[in-house]
């Protein structure tokens, strides 16, 4: 309005002067016409879902009019952030448009279903049925034992690992092998030889014990021949 005031009188003597020169004046703020190229400045903002940047990214598409697939494809893999889907696009290579929004759409899907997933409260185990168990407090007494409670310290006696000592095979220090002392008649004579079976005796299938003619555990393991040595 200031502006058509400005002018002087007598100076516009006909409509197409005064629309000539109000295009002159604010020629300036008009805004630019859109170019195809435009459609490589759409970018995908950090934290924007693949499903918000697909519909911006088409506005910008339908707006332009564009037809040259090859562009639209270009600009669109440009445009998105890098992550799973970015890399599938490299890998899959679409041609048109078309094809990127299939995909697109299909990793929108999964990207839903993985964060519904995520977000869904695993349930807990069911106790198994019966009685509760009370708990058991210790009460911590303040009451001093008296001199007839009281008892003197004892060391505690060292415990032994693994099996029992009585279950341990003895250790002879022989000159000759466990087994060439039953081919000596004072000592055979005196041994219980067991009878022959065919199960395993032990833990070790391919040690053979000559003692019990069996496989299972070797001779130097002998818990039966040992115990009959020592007696």
């Amino acid at each position: 309005m200031d502006w058509f005031i400005s002018l002087l009188d007598g100076h516009v003597t006909s409509f197409v002067q005064l629309s000539k020169l109000f295009r002159e004046q604010y020629i300036a703020n008009r805004a630019p016409p859109p170019i195809s190229y435009d459609l490589f400045d759409v970018r995908q903002y950090q934290g924007e879902s693949m499903e918000k940047f697909l519909n911006r990214f088409g506005v910008h598409v339908v707006r332009l009019n564009l037809k040259d697939e090859t562009m639209m494809v270009h600009a669109f893999r440009k445009g998105i952030v890098s992550g799973p889907f970015s890399e599938s696009l490299i890998r899959n290579c679409p041609r048109t448009f078309g094809e990127i929004r299939r995909q697109a759409v299909a990793h929108i899907v999964a990207e839903g279903q993985v964060n519904e997933k995520r977000t869904c409260v695993v349930p807990t185990r069911p106790r198994a049925p019966g009685r509760p168990q009370p708990l058991r407090v210790h009460k911590a007494t303040t009451k001093k034992k008296t001199p007839a409670q009281q008892q003197p310290y004892q060391p505690r006696k060292p415990q032994t690992r693994g099996r029992a000592r009585e279950n341990v095979p003895p250790r002879h220090d022989f000159m000759v092998e466990l087994k060439d002392l039953l081919a000596i008649p004072n000592i055979a004579e005196r041994l219980n030889i067991p009878a022959k079976t065919d199960k395993k005796l032990g833990p070790n299938k391919n040690a053979w014990c000559e003692f019990h003619q069996a496989f299972g555990h070797p001779i130097r393991n002998c818990l039966v021949l040992g115990h009959q040595l020592d007696e």
